[in-house]
């Protein structure tokens, strides 16, 4: 949505986030959009998102992490039948790989929108998602045939996959706020407003190894079952530089974009990972787990 709301860069309102200034995204009943033939309204899409700017013409192959901080505050409220997803691995063209997002129960899950049952594993349980800051952190081996995922949650192990993790592996990778199918929503709650969502990231950063995940204060990332240690010379290298919400052109080489905010500078991302408005056709679907 182009709104004064959906996106802001402001100092941290919770008082204990691991950085001064964090991300906060907001969507209100009715922040969609239109642009062009591209038409949020319509499809039933409410979001506030930044996604990648930069998409290789290439597949993606090989190892890559990606680590995040989220805050979800306490008087966040679930909307299913609708579905809300917080973050994604989408593909050009072809729309979500990967989501992370909220179910019926409260629960933050991981889902595999390769799989056409669409399968899901637990990340955070309902009572221990909100008030809190949640450190994530997700290895990747993109590949259309022998991959594999595995996520992190406070250091803790939570998921893990072997198996297709990309079909085309033109992937990207977006956050914020994306509700789906409020069509189900308004069906089930006849006469309810959908309620307003807000939630915070910081510290958004890609890497080729591990080590170029850690923070300032870090000296190594503590994970259950992997071994990592300090490489100075790789956080050198692996530079951090500034990204910005831009709004794409149409018709490119990405999924039809959906405006979300006008442009802001976000906080910095390992190995860069400069964004834009998302794709309209990022999420299945598919039912709920």
């Amino acid at each position: 949505s182009d709104t004064e709301w959906g996106y802001q860069l402001l100092l941290d309102p919770t008082g204990f986030a691991p950085t001064e200034e964090v991300e906060r995204f907001e969507v209100r009943p009715g922040d969609c959009s239109k642009d062009g033939d591209r038409d949020d309204c319509a499809d039933s899409r409410e979001r506030s998102e930044l996604t990648e700017r930069a998409r290789s013409r290439k597949p993606v192959t090989g190892l890559q992490w990606y680590r995040w901080q989220v805050y979800f505050p306490e008087d966040y409220e679930v909307i299913y039948p609708a579905r809300v997803v917080h973050a994604q691995f989408a593909q050009q063209r072809l729309g979500a790989a990967w989501v992370f997002e909220i179910g019926a129960t409260g629960v933050l899950w991981v889902g595999n929108r390769l799989d056409e049952e669409g399968s899901y594993q637990a990340l955070i349980d309902e009572d221990s998602l909100r008030g809190q800051w949640h450190d994530v952190v997700v290895q990747v081996d993109w590949s259309n045939k022998n991959g594999s995922l595995m996520v992190w949650v406070d250091g803790v192990r939570k998921a893990q996959f072997r198996g297709q993790t990309c079909s085309s592996c033109r992937v990207y990778f977006s956050y914020g706020i994306a509700r789906e199918q409020i069509v189900r929503f308004n069906q089930a709650y006849s006469g309810t407003v959908l309620p307003t969502q807000v939630v915070y990231y910081t510290n958004m950063r890609r890497s080729r190894l591990v080590t170029g995940l850690k923070l300032a204060d870090e000296s190594s990332v503590a994970l259950e079952g992997h071994e990592s240690t300090p490489d100075p010379a790789v956080s050198a290298e692996e530079t951090v530089t500034k990204t910005e919400a831009t709004k794409p052109d149409a018709m490119t080489e990405t999924p039809s974009p959906t405006v979300v905010s006008e442009t802001v500078d976000t906080p910095p991302v390992s190995e860069s990972v400069p964004t834009q408005k998302p794709p309209t056709d990022t999420v299945s679907e598919d039912d709920r787990p």
